[in-house]
């Protein structure tokens, strides 16, 4: 299973979406109530230690969209995600050793898009135990 894969088993686990319905890995569909999808960047192997273990550190995105002029619910639920991501440290989240998933600045308001659809987004850095 992909990290990123595993990220979202990990918000729909604790109910922040379903995957395939308002939850999406690398592309938002055009919905018309909140959705989250999820983008990765790569990283590369910051290390690898004497055990054979090398630290990967690819990049995460979180962008929430809401519905039609509704501001607070993405607003809150992009807090809850990055406040729920922000706690994962030294977890084994479906399979995938995440030793730190960490917020990269602050929660960006992405402003309305062209259907008055409110849309925030929050990165972060991520940091995986491969071997």
């Amino acid at each position: 299973m992909s990290w990123i894969t595993s990220v979202a088993d990990y918000l729909t686990s604790n109910s922040y979406g379903t995957q395939g319905t308002n939850l999406f890995i690398g592309q938002m569909p055009d919905t018309t109530s909140l959705t989250t999808v999820l983008t990765e960047y790569d990283g590369g192997v910051i290390e690898t230690n004497a055990s054979g273990i090398a630290l990967y550190q690819p990049s995460l995105q979180v962008r929430v969209r809401g519905a039609t002029e509704d501001y607070t619910t993405p607003r809150a639920r992009i807090v809850a995600i990055q406040t729920l991501l922000s706690g994962v440290t030294g977890n084994t989240l479906s399979g995938v050793t995440f030793l730190r998933i960490r917020p990269l600045g602050s929660i960006i308001s992405l402003g309305q898009d062209d259907r008055l659809r409110w849309e925030f987004t929050a990165s972060f850095e991520v940091t995986i135990a491969e071997g």
